[in-house]
């Protein structure tokens, strides 16, 4: 009779826990990164008039208490995109606010071309984005890349061929270059960039995963693997669920990944989605990242 009390007490625990196991909550992966803000995420207030890029620093230390901040030259008054007052002006405005600009966004460095001396050439191109930055403080420049397609190994030797002297013009004043996921079908997958990142080795060119520029091939090893040379990550969001969840991506899996890297840097808030307005998109995404800060 005992014994079989004694079977009954013990099978009701193993099914009670294994009722009580799924809920309990695992606890997200939780890091000592710092929340920046993309300048992207507000593009509908810049276009609209509603913001001008010269009161960005402030208003984004005013609207969400965020003190890191990049910048996108589409935000910027179409007539001043290439005056160094601005861009002074900007820094000026932005030390005022307590505000660092940490990163200068640029367009997509295209190393398809045939000969060497076209793919040489588009380095050069990129030289005013490293200039600006010094004027801004940032330290970091960010890049897009057109690869090559077909041969693997052809794409990953144009790109170090193109990427190299603006790395090294980068080194000269004291900027990094940061590669993004994006503009070309190679440069949208992880590996390949951390292939690249790997084979170049250089201090000033590295890598700022993206987490919607790699939702044709998978985000999730693309971060992971991206991780080890990053100076970066861009936090894309697009819609929420009632919970606050980005319904497009699981954010711990992402999450997880930068924090077990040891991430200390950035993690740049760029909303793109068309459900809430640019501050509640910002406001949201910011929330979601704070359940990863320790």
């Amino acid at each position: 009779m005992q014994k079989t009390l004694f079977i009954l007490i013990l099978c009701s625990l193993t099914l009670l826990g294994s009722i009580r196991g799924p809920l309990v909550a695992e606890e997200p992966p939780q890091g000592e990164f710092t929340i920046g803000l993309s300048m992207y995420s507000l593009r509908q207030l810049f276009r609209s008039g509603e913001l001008h890029a010269l009161d960005y620093p402030q208003f984004a230390k005013n609207t969400f208490g965020i003190t890191q901040v990049d910048v996108w030259n589409g935000g910027y008054p179409p007539d001043r995109k290439e005056d160094p007052e601005f861009f002074k002006e900007l820094r000026k405005r932005a030390d005022e606010a307590g505000v660092e600009i940490f990163l200068v966004m640029a367009g997509a460095i295209d190393a398809q071309g045939k000969l060497k001396a076209e793919r040489l050439a588009q380095a050069e191109k990129f030289f005013p984005y490293v200039e600006n930055a010094v004027v801004l403080g940032a330290k970091y420049v960010r890049v897009f890349l057109k690869a090559p397609g077909g041969d693997r190994e052809q794409a990953l030797e144009f790109s170090k061929e193109t990427l190299l002297p603006l790395a090294d013009y980068a080194k000269e004043h004291g900027i990094t270059i940061v590669i993004e996921p994006g503009a070309s079908e190679w440069s949208k997958q992880g590996q390949f960039l951390a292939d690249l990142a790997a084979s170049l080795d250089h201090p000033h060119c590295r890598l700022m995963p993206d987490f919607g520029k790699m939702k044709e091939h998978d985000p999730y090893t693309g971060t992971e693997v991206m991780m080890p040379y990053a100076d970066g990550v861009s936090a894309k969001t697009h819609d929420f669920d009632e919970s606050g969840n980005q319904i497009e991506f699981d954010y711990d899996r992402l999450m997880k990944s930068v924090v077990e890297a040891n991430f200390t840097g950035i993690v740049s808030i760029e909303y793109e989605g068309k459900s809430l307005p640019p501050i509640e998109g910002v406001k949201a995404t910011q929330k979601l990242l704070q359940r990863y800060q320790k």
